[in-house]
């Protein structure tokens, strides 16, 4: 059982009901963030924006969701973004070799850095000069801004469901929670 009460939908402010109800499913971790009403509606805008108005490649970005919900440990995380992360073209051998990724073979030299920063930002705060030169090869500035405030919100999210015990739903790891969500052209 979690920590805290999941927002019960008699005490939600209409737009927080509007939002709840609003996507295919209702998750548990939208139901325990809307407790926080005030800030719920920004945080969901924020969600939907890096699912949908990123320039990096969706692929980058699920595999550093998924390498954060590994450092992060967060098994919630993990199983509902499986699913994601094969609609964007993560492939079953790299989903499995996330955990041990340094040395997995069926990573990409961009995705072994993006792996990479990603780990460094978690465990540093920071990457190394090292590691943001190597991706500058590869990405954007934008996009590296991109890929680390995706790193922060779902360790941030990873944080939220770890300290108030957020149960996995029945159908975790059996629903994309991309589907149907339109990617920026």
């Amino acid at each position: 059982m979690a920590l805290l009460p999941y927002l019960d939908e008699k005490d939600a402010s209409p737009e927080v009901l509007k939002a709840l109800k609003s996507g295919r499913v209702l998750l548990n971790v939208q139901k325990m963030t809307a407790n926080a009403q005030s800030i719920f509606l920004h945080r969901s805008r924020l969600s939907n924006a890096l699912f949908t108005q990123i320039v990096i490649d969706p692929k980058l970005r699920e595999i550093a969701i998924l390498r954060t919900a590994k450092d992060c440990h967060s098994v919630y995380e993990w199983t509902q973004h499986v699913p994601a992360a094969k609609h964007v073209g993560v492939t079953s051998e790299q989903i499995a070799a996330i955990e041990n990724w340094q040395s997995a073979g069926c990573f990409s030299e961009v995705e072994r850095l993006v792996l990479q920063f990603t780990d460094e930002v978690n465990a540093n705060v920071k990457a190394s000069r090292a590691t943001v030169e190597a991706l500058k090869r590869h990405l954007s500035p934008g996009e590296i801004i991109e890929l680390l405030v995706i790193i922060g919100h779902w360790r941030q999210t990873a944080s939220i469901l770890e300290t108030t015990e957020v149960e996995l739903e029945d159908f975790a790891g059996k629903v994309d929670i991309l589907d149907g969500m339109q990617p920026r052209k």
